[in-house]
């Protein structure tokens, strides 16, 4: 017999509802109805897109492509402006506290753009290809990492640069941590955590690289981040080890931190992960290719995950499985969520697509 249910996916009561299962570590076939997700937009790039994109206060979106242009959207999904670099554009933008975009190319300049794509002004640290995405600190200090010399910490104001030097590529992500400190990993295997002066404070030993992942706060005193070691690793925000828990395969995304501060993210070997804060195993789900994407949070506090399988999957708070829905391509870079619940996902075919979820149906 089949029950069915009619409910908007943005309300926090959805997991009344979801699938009957009995093991989360198991495949599902329960997915979203066609008529559940509408396609405001779909933009297709000439090349792959890996940097994930963002967006402003009034919803334009900018993302960046491998065919070396900055895309910026409005919030319908609308092409207003393209601005072509010399380099692929691998690093995600950045929104600075003045509105100010700012984006790092493999062509060594870092670019600073008005939301409606209009270029500002450009720098080139000649410090490398950027593969990060930028942080700004209060002290108007901006973050990133390069593929040469180290951890970078450039002075908007007189244009001088910090450096912190390390031995190998930097493609690891820049977090705040605790009051005034950043953690970055990088190729050299290791967690630093370095102040707002790019002084070392600690550093945490990893067996593997730090890719994308960013260091997530959990609380006052305690951070995530993952590695190409296969474990999530929990430190302190003076970057002393606490725990760290394995998987078996690599970790790509940032974690994401929920409000009870659970620990949600995804690993190469095809599972979502939901630990609890002290880093122990609370739930997982099995999809059908590698997890590179990082989770990210619908208002109402759902989680969606993407998947190279190119599903986005969605879950409670709870890490129940609500249903999934197929995107035009592998998911690598994390999708956003606009104000109004609209979902802008990007995929290694270059699409880039503006999804309305809507009422839906759901059979158990």
């Amino acid at each position: 017999m089949k029950i069915k249910y009619l409910c908007p996916l943005i309300f926090i009561g959805l997991s009344f509802f979801s699938c009957t299962v009995t093991k989360l570590s198991e495949k599902y076939s329960c997915n979203f109805l066609d008529e559940s997700v509408e396609t405001i937009s779909s933009f297709k790039s000439s090349k792959s897109i890996f940097s994930s994109p963002v967006f402003t206060k009034n919803d334009h979106v900018i993302v960046g492509s491998h065919d070396k242009n900055i895309y910026f959207f409005d919030k319908d999904g609308t092409l207003i402006n393209t601005y072509k670099t010399n380099g692929w554009v691998h690093a995600s933008p950045a929104i600075l506290s003045d509105g100010t975009i700012a984006i790092g190319s493999y062509d060594g300049f870092i670019y600073f753009f008005n939301e409606n794509g209009n270029l500002l002004k450009k720098y080139q640290p000649k410090t490398g290809s950027m593969f990060t995405s930028i942080i700004e600190l209060p002290n108007r200090l901006l973050v990133f990492g390069t593929n040469k010399k180290g951890i970078i910490f450039y002075n908007q104001d007189d244009s001088t640069s910090i450096i912190f030097p390390n031995r190998k590529w930097v493609h690891g992500t820049p977090g705040k941590i605790g009051d005034n400190n950043i953690a970055i990993g990088t190729n050299d295997k290791h967690i630093y955590v370095l102040n707002s002066e790019a002084k070392l404070v600690s550093k945490v030993k990893t067996k593997g690289w730090i890719m994308h992942s960013a260091p997530s706060q959990i609380n006052n005193y305690s951070f995530a981040i993952g590695s190409y070691d296969k474990s999530l690793y929990i430190c302190n925000t003076n970057g002393n080890l606490i725990s760290s828990f394995k998987t078996k395969g690599r970790i790509h995304g940032s974690p994401l931190v929920l409000n009870d501060s659970k620990i949600v993210f995804g690993s190469f070997d095809r599972f979502i992960y939901f630990l609890k804060p002290d880093g122990s195993l609370f739930k997982k789900f099995r999809t059908s290719k590698k997890v590179v994407s990082s989770p990210v949070l619908l208002n109402d506090g759902t989680i969606i995950v993407g998947s190279f399988d190119k599903y986005l999957y969605f879950f409670t708070a709870a890490g129940d499985f609500l249903g999934k829905y197929k995107t035009k391509g592998k998911i690598f870079s994390t999708p956003i969520i606009l104000s109004n619940n609209i979902i802008v996902v990007c995929t290694t075919n270059g699409y880039i697509e503006f999804l309305q979820i809507k009422p839906f149906t759901l059979s158990i």
